[in-house]
């Protein structure tokens, strides 16, 4: 009981702490280009990366983990484990199991949560939040970045 109670005390400190637990990488200096499924490779400003860090760190990151691979401080108390961002395999789209999700499928999840899964929903959070948010997720696995072109 007393380790329960000292990890929801953990996870509580880091959700409304955000950034100051464990630090997370650290903010972007530049813009990012990152893979819109079914639009094609969008530059993502460095503010909105920024922001969505922010968002992930105090909404996201005691499940995910800092990192994004799932591994959160939280994670160990749920029975089925957090999605692993850096492998970007998503079970949640419309494009179907193994393809990368449409942005609107990742906005969804984040607003309505999967509940059976322990993943509380955001309903809450402004678009321009999910947008951001949704962006940053997207910086953890290299599916997302377009394919280089040849000279």
């Amino acid at each position: 009981m007393k380790v329960i109670f000292t990890d929801l005390v953990a996870v509580f400190l880091c959700m409304s702490l955000g950034t100051a637990c464990e630090g997370g990488p650290p903010p972007f200096t530049a813009g990012r280009t990152l893979l819109r499924v079914g639009e094609g490779p969008v530059e993502v400003p460095v503010d909105v990366l920024n922001h969505g860090q922010v968002l992930f760190h105090r909404y996201c990151a005691s499940c995910h983990g800092y990192e994004g691979r799932g591994d959160g401080p939280a994670a160990r108390n749920l029975e089925i484990k957090p999605r692993d961002f850096q492998a970007a395999q998503f079970l949640h789209g419309s494009a179907g199991a193994g393809e990368l999700p449409a942005d609107s499928d990742l906005k969804r999840t984040i607003r309505t949560g999967v509940t059976t899964r322990g993943m509380p929903a955001w309903g809450g959070m402004q678009d321009a939040d999910l947008d951001a948010l949704v962006s940053y997720i997207k910086t953890f696995s290299p599916r997302w970045q377009p394919a280089p072109t040849a000279p």
